[in-house]
């Protein structure tokens, strides 16, 4: 938290008097970033996998600058478990994704009720460290990243459909 502060340039009290410690400063900037992709959703008038794709490049685009800070606090639990705890972080995800999600099952003619499917094959193939990885190792621009990850979302989606 020291260096946090330092860099802040606050007190090392000031910054303890608005985060209690650095986790609770890391999920507070993590959850600024959520809800700046669910006002980036919400503003839109997209729907369907052009609505999906439309906040797909927005979160590859977030994650070239805050990715690596969320990474580095990522949680140890899986997906389906924090989603089922009612994990707060995951519950704003979802709000940021579940229209888009709905729009994709629409486009591909898949019930509802393959949405937590959809949520955590989304959440498997869209995890910023594999965005990270394609931008940044790889060195695959954004826009192939958004177009070959939405594609494998897609046909993910429609082979646990199938089976």
């Amino acid at each position: 938290m020291q260096s946090i502060a330092r860099e802040a340039a606050l007190s090392q009290a000031t910054a303890y008097r608005h985060f209690p410690s650095v986790e609770a400063l890391v999920i507070a900037y993590h959850e600024d970033v959520i809800a700046s992709l669910v006002e980036h959703g919400e503003r839109s008038r997209k729907t369907g996998k052009e609505l999906f794709e439309h906040q797909a490049t927005r979160w590859v685009k977030l994650q070239s600058v805050h990715g690596p800070v969320i990474v580095r606090f990522w949680s140890q639990k899986g997906f389906l478990e924090r989603l089922h705890g009612g994990d707060g972080m995951t519950t704003l995800s979802c709000s940021a994704w579940d229209q888009a999600l709905r729009g994709v099952l629409i486009d591909l003619s898949l019930p509802d009720s393959l949405l937590n499917v959809a949520r955590f094959l989304h959440n498997a193939l869209f995890d910023p460290r594999e965005i990270l990885d394609l931008t940044k190792t790889a060195g695959l621009p954004d826009e192939q990243v958004v177009r070959r990850l939405s594609d494998a979302f897609y046909g993910a989606l429609k082979g646990w459909a199938s089976n």
